[in-house]
């Protein structure tokens, strides 16, 4: 899987916790928007596209407001982003829960585990099978329509106050690749998530 390589730029998490912002595409002003917002600029380990993080001790509020206010600038020069962070997730007014869906983006196909009926009916709602180990969207699809797919499918468990949680597969930000060979012929998708300055539940 690369679906970090579909938009112009991407918000995800790391699994120690870091929050991510990277650009597929270059975008003169995000440099000043996100470092104004206290991303710290980093490459990947191999050279290729612009890397922003926050830190874990920022998972929560402060992620989610630095991310969303950065997002509110960088609206201005693009809408192709893809939202896939679980540690920009909070809400202020009631606890988030624990996640009903695990989402794993991380293999050659997109796997999910769900802890509720409600959550296993969302996932067969938007495509994903039942397997011996959970739920996976049907070997060969396209891994735009993938993307697709998980997005649709966050969604609509926000919709429904069930929590979820993306696993990109990157323990640290090391681990987070460099651009492919043809960062050009990305397909574009729609944003994959409502924009994180406003609350939100947990993944």
């Amino acid at each position: 899987m690369a679906f970090i390589d579909h938009n112009d730029v991407v918000i995800g998490s790391t699994d120690d916790g870091h929050t991510f912002v990277l650009l597929n595409r270059a975008l003169p002003a995000a440099q000043r928007i996100l470092t104004d917002h206290g991303f710290t600029a980093r490459q990947p380990s191999n050279p290729g596209r612009p890397l922003y993080l926050l830190p874990p001790a920022y998972a929560g509020e402060q992620a989610h407001t630095r991310t969303g206010d950065a997002m509110h600038f960088l609206f201005q020069h693009t809408w192709d982003v893809s939202d896939l962070s679980w540690t920009t997730r909070w809400n202020p007014d009631v606890p988030l829960p624990d996640p009903d869906v695990h989402f794993d983006v991380s293999g050659e196909r997109v796997t999910a585990t769900a802890r509720t009926d409600a959550a296993r009916r969302v996932l067969a709602g938007h495509g994903f099978i039942a397997t011996e180990d959970g739920y996976a969207l049907p070997a060969g699809t396209d891994e735009s329509r993938q993307l697709g797919a998980v997005v649709k499918a966050e969604i609509a468990l926000f919709m429904e106050n069930l929590g979820a949680r993306i696993g990109l597969g990157f323990r640290t930000p090391a681990d987070i690749p460099a651009a492919p060979a043809r960062t050009s012929g990305h397909t574009r998708t729609p944003p994959a998530a409502p924009a994180p300055d406003r609350p939100r539940r947990t993944r």
